[in-house]
């Protein structure tokens, strides 16, 4: 599975900031074999977050036949399952905290994982004490790049920099792969 995405734009941000006459700064990115996943880092606000939905949602929008604000070169596969964990999803009426939830999803996505999956996690492993999140999601990081999963997936964690480093087929984009 190949994403090669060449100035993409969320729709949205685009139709907000033209009305606000502001730039709308486009995102890039590639995934294929050697770089299947890609780790975002960079300060708070820079656009980390919405780089992630921006890539769930033109992902979605083609794979529903519609078109999608990106460079004719960019190149798009279909994933057989894209799975997402974005914001924070506590469930009073389930009870699960920050925390629990997260590791509800995590179960949920390495359990469904595989090279024909699109994953976009944003701020995994937080919500608990940072080493044990940190923990935690080093061991997500290195089980989804096992798996041959496609995937961006973003952090503060300097644990998961370094880790990306040291996998193959992992890479760290220092906001150089957000958008605003």
């Amino acid at each position: 599975q190949e994403l090669t995405v060449i100035d993409a734009r969320h729709p949205l941000l685009y139709l907000q900031n033209l009305k606000s006459s502001k730039k709308t700064i486009p995102l890039s990115l590639q995934l294929n074999g050697k770089q299947r996943m890609i780790v975002i880092s960079g300060p708070n606000a820079g656009g980390k977050t919405i780089a992630l939905k921006t890539i769930g949602l033109l992902q979605l929008m083609l794979q529903s036949g519609l078109l999608i604000p990106v460079s004719e070169a960019s190149v798009y596969s279909f994933f057989d399952k894209i799975l997402v964990d974005i914001g924070d999803t506590q469930s009073i009426e389930n009870e699960l905290s920050t925390y629990s939830a997260k590791l509800v999803s995590m179960t949920h996505i390495l359990n469904n994982a595989n090279e024909k999956t699109l994953v976009l996690l944003d701020e995994f492993g937080s919500g608990t004490d940072p080493e044990l999140g940190s923990a935690v999601a080093e061991a997500v990081l290195e089980n989804l790049v096992e798996s041959k999963t496609r995937g961006v997936i973003t952090s503060h964690f300097g644990n998961i920099k370094l880790l990306t480093d040291k996998l193959e087929g992992a890479v760290n984009e220092i906001g150089r792969a957000s958008c605003r």
